[in-house]
């Protein structure tokens, strides 16, 4: 019964957040790759991206011209690659025609073998030194040896987490709505004791705190920016940001960052933190299940640009695009994004590409109403496919 429970919740949690995962992954990805490719082999900068129709589209990251595409399963979810970019993670329908999500698979370009990795699962985050993958299907957390594909110990795991790796490869933090019966907490694994070593509850005097630890809020988020994790919670009134380091044992006072007042204030509002080049990026995510412009019309578009230590406002870009997807690049100088349309996806969907200064629009693509994941990954030129490729199945590797 706990597995059940714990795998609904985390459903629920990874078709909401999807987005702030890949694109913290993706970023520690590129910045892996570019400082240890052992052979300099040729790279190049892509957008990876999912959408409902059994294809996983590549296109320019320069450009935003197509590529080319895998013919994968159904329902193909959330998209992230090795730091090595030679094997891609992919949650989708366990089988080509399935309608229940989802399954983490492996495919490696190289060889186009695609490999089932467990079911149920959620999204497939690799290390920054492109060790291990990790996820977790429904109670404790998972990890593969992302090279050979084998399974690796388990940590064990009290409720369901949004989990993000620090660029170190050390720490793993888990934002968690409560663990049994508790409140909100960020909790602190040891990966190389392979262990949960702190526990730092987010402070009971938070409007929202009720509200989180019963899960009818929004889950907090997060991002790594260097050796500090910023976490981020909207409490129903105001934003909160914590700096926190692996050796904290208590979360202090809240920075709240100058956030205009939000329309539907007290009620949930679903924000995403991203993390580049010094600088935070916070946007309300539109286009998932508690879209607030169904009840709410208008709301504040856009992105919000915070000077970390501080908590200060720098600028507030492209007010009028209200983004369903937001990745930064590693150097914090390019913003991707998908504009969904009005509400519950009926376009017209764009993907754009802005410069994150300005928030200037520099090239857009309007693709196919559907609904979409993007990733930003750099893979060896060789490997990126040109027009069809179909994997070749492998034998499953789930226990």
């Amino acid at each position: 019964m706990r597995r059940v429970i714990i795998t609904a919740v985390l459903g629920i949690a990874v078709s909401l957040f999807a987005a702030s995962y890949t694109q913290q992954v993706a970023a520690q990805q590129v910045r892996y790759s570019l400082r240890s490719s052992p052979n300099l082999e040729e790279t190049r900068e892509v957008i990876l991206a999912t959408r409902r129709n059994h294809r996983l589209h590549f296109f320019d990251a320069a450009t935003l011209e197509p590529l080319g595409y895998f013919a994968v399963n159904n329902l193909a979810h959330t998209v992230s690659a090795s730091p090595d970019g030679r094997k891609l993670f992919i949650e989708q329908a366990e089988t080509p025609e399935g309608n229940g999500c989802c399954a983490l698979f492996a495919l490696d370009l190289a060889t186009g073998a695609m490999c089932k990795l467990t079911y149920p699962s959620s999204i497939g985050i690799p290390t920054a030194d492109g060790r291990r993958l990790i996820t977790q299907p429904g109670g404790d957390i998972d990890f593969f040896d992302a090279k050979t594909l084998a399974r690796m110990p388990r940590i064990v795991a009290q409720s369901a987490y949004r989990l993000y790796p620090s660029p170190d490869s050390r720490w793993l933090f888990g934002i968690t709505t409560g663990v049994n019966g508790q409140g909100p907490s960020l909790d602190i694994f040891d990966l190389k004791q392979g262990m949960l070593v702190r526990r730092l509850p987010f402070p009971k005097d938070l409007p929202s705190f009720e509200k989180l630890r019963q899960a009818t809020w929004t889950w907090p988020d997060g991002a790594w920016l260097g050796d500090h994790f910023y976490l981020y919670a909207h409490d129903g009134k105001q934003g909160n940001l914590w700096p926190v380091t692996p050796g904290m044992t208590t979360l202090s006072s809240s920075i709240k960052p100058p956030l205009p007042v939000l329309a539907g204030v007290d009620q949930p509002i679903l924000h995403s933190l991203l993390a580049a080049g010094e600088r935070l990026f916070l946007y309300e995510q539109f286009g998932t299940k508690i879209d607030r412009r169904r009840n709410y019309g208008e709301v504040t578009g856009g992105l919000f640009v915070i000077e970390p230590r501080s908590g200060r406002v720098v600028a507030h870009l492209a007010p009028s695009i209200e983004f369903a997807r937001l990745i930064v690049s590693p150097d914090g100088r390019r913003l991707y994004g998908i504009d969904s349309g009005p509400t519950d996806w009926r376009g017209p969907v764009r993907l754009l590409q802005l410069d994150a200064t300005s928030g200037a629009v520099i090239t857009e693509r309007t693709l196919e109403d559907d609904v979409w994941f993007i990733s930003l990954a750099t893979l060896p030129k060789s490997l990126v496919p040109n027009g069809e490729v179909r994997p070749i199945p492998c034998q499953a590797r789930e226990q």
